[in-house]
């Protein structure tokens, strides 16, 4: 498992770097990224949350444009023909550099550029399925078309979308107050931009694979804002985009799979100074699936109700039960709401290396 710990997982106390760590207080081996100036304090969070071992801290210059978000900016894959592992990243300064350090901790590894969009969120995949968003899908349209039969023998591409395009507004003003409109609330964080047909902009904020059942369904979690809005009393605002989450779970049951509806908090953050209130998705679909054939799988769930969102614990135990109900063991991983804020949770802050095949 590799961690880029930028700057903005180590604001705060704790900071979200704490709470990352110790969550993969079961990982094996963890890479760690991080600037120069960083490495310090980075050696000691891991001595104050007890992980002597299994991890390897690699120094960038201060100057490297690290990316913090780690799923995305580059794909770490594996060379058939040597086994050596291959990490594949886009033109940006900052996936350029967040792949020459990935590369670093994998030995023997090489980088190949792309001039493809890659973003590791908004794909998600299986032996048999590949889902991949609706944007990513258009924006590497050209690809897909060129390679949709070689790769299409290997397993389904499904882009996955709404059936209308969405309206990415910007803050419109509502009153906190009878006949006070002074307050400003901003909705559509989470679109990607005006016309998308994602109601977020990554798969793995609102969808999440939970492997076979006997049946040989693959199952599939699929976010439900207005179950999370009912569970914690909290109405959704004007304007969301709830028939595009149903729109989705109905385009996944048609290719086969066993649906299942999770509750998918959507909440805000008020900043009085600014008098604005920005809206974003609590999610439990962000999270580490861990499936093995021996033993129980595992799945290591972010968790929100702490601090100013107490009423998240009602969610956080739904989403739990769901987990369990399928034969997983449930790893709670912690107060993840100063990452959801920023838009993202446990599964943006991590990449994969190596997997058990």
């Amino acid at each position: 498992m590799l961690f880029v710990l930028t700057g903005a997982l180590l604001v705060g106390e704790p900071c979200p770097a704490v709470t990352l760590l110790r969550a993969a207080a079961a990982i094996p081996r963890i890479s760690i990224v991080a600037h120069e100036a960083a490495i310090p304090r980075i050696r000691a969070l891991l001595q104050r949350v007890g992980r002597g071992q299994g991890v390897d801290c690699i120094t960038a210059p201060d100057s490297a444009a690290l990316w913090g978000w780690a799923q995305d900016r580059c794909v770490v894959c594996r060379d058939e023909r040597t086994g050596a592992s291959v990490v594949v990243h886009g033109l940006s300064i900052e996936a350029q550099d967040t792949a020459r350090y990935v590369a670093t901790a994998q030995p023997g590894a090489r980088t190949v550029t792309t001039a493809l969009r890659l973003e590791g969120g908004n794909i998600l995949a299986d032996g048999e399925f590949c889902f991949v968003g609706a944007d990513l899908a258009d924006d590497n349209a050209a690809f897909l078309e060129r390679f949709a039969a070689e790769m299409e023998s290997r397993r389904a591409i499904v882009p996955v979308g709404a059936e209308a395009p969405l309206v990415r507004r910007g803050p419109t003003r509502f009153a906190l107050h009878p006949g006070d409109l002074r307050w400003r609330e901003a909705v559509d964080r989470s679109l990607s931009r005006s016309g998308t047909l994602q109601p977020v902009f990554h798969l793995d904020m609102f969808m999440t694979l939970a492997g076979r059942g006997s049946d040989g369904r693959l199952w599939v979690l699929v976010g439900d804002p207005y179950a999370a809005s009912l569970l914690i009393g909290v109405p959704l605002p004007d304007g969301f985009p709830q028939p595009a989450f149903d729109e989705i779970a109905r385009l996944v049951e048609r290719q086969g799979c066993a649906v299942i509806r999770n509750p998918l908090p959507f909440i805000y953050h008020d900043d009085p100074d600014a008098r604005m209130r920005e809206w974003f998705y609590a999610s439990s679909n962000n999270a580490w699936v861990e499936q093995v054939e021996e033993g129980p799988s595992r799945v290591w769930l972010p968790q929100y109700g702490f601090g100013a969102w107490p009423e998240l614990k009602a969610t956080d135990e739904a989403n739990a039960a769901i987990w369990q109900g399928l034969g997983f063991e449930v790893v709670p991983a912690g107060d993840f709401l100063p990452l959801a804020d920023q838009l993202g949770a446990l599964n943006c802050v991590s990449k994969i290396l190596e997997r058990a095949v």
